[in-house]
């Protein structure tokens, strides 16, 4: 198995924004191989970089409000800067692989960002029914990522 890093991105209390975290618990209950490292946060932040420096491939999660509720995305991702990096509190993936490059002198040649489709980002616990159908297809999705089967994009 490759050094595997997957990187969940969500808040638990923004309804459908959480789909990456519900998707991380799921990988941790047995769903994929015991060494890969499965970190979850509210924001992906440039510290992120260096774990993602010693990875062979490396998944990144998250929902998104500018897809169909319940669907599912997978492309692969490249390094590059982030202009906007300056004025959010949130780092790309595209920009962690930049920076892993930078500032440790390497990158995953493996890179997927995995987005499911949300309904819902308003104050709440709970997943709107079309996302929590979408996490075991999800999670199915990752697993084959990270057996080396190349998906196509979409």
């Amino acid at each position: 198995m490759n050094r595997a890093l997957v990187l969940a991105c969500g808040n638990s209390q923004r309804s459908d924004d959480s789909v990456a975290l519900h998707i991380a618990s799921c990988l941790r209950s047995g769903n994929c191989d015991p060494e890969t490292e499965i970190l979850s946060h509210q924001q992906w932040t440039p510290e992120l970089a260096e774990p993602i420096s010693k990875a062979e491939i490396v998944i990144f999660v998250d929902a998104s409000a500018g897809m169909p509720p319940g669907t599912i995305e997978c492309r692969p991702v490249q390094p590059a800067p982030d202009a906007s990096a300056g004025i959010t509190h949130r780092t790309s993936p595209a920009a962690l692989l930049w920076l892993a490059e930078k500032l440790y002198g390497r990158y995953p040649q493996r890179a997927c960002l995995v987005t499911v489709g949300g309904a819902s980002f308003e104050l709440s616990e709970t997943l709107s029914d079309p996302v929590s159908h979408a996490i075991p297809r999800a999670v199915e999705c990752i697993k084959a990522l990270l057996s080396g089967v190349t998906l196509p994009e979409g």
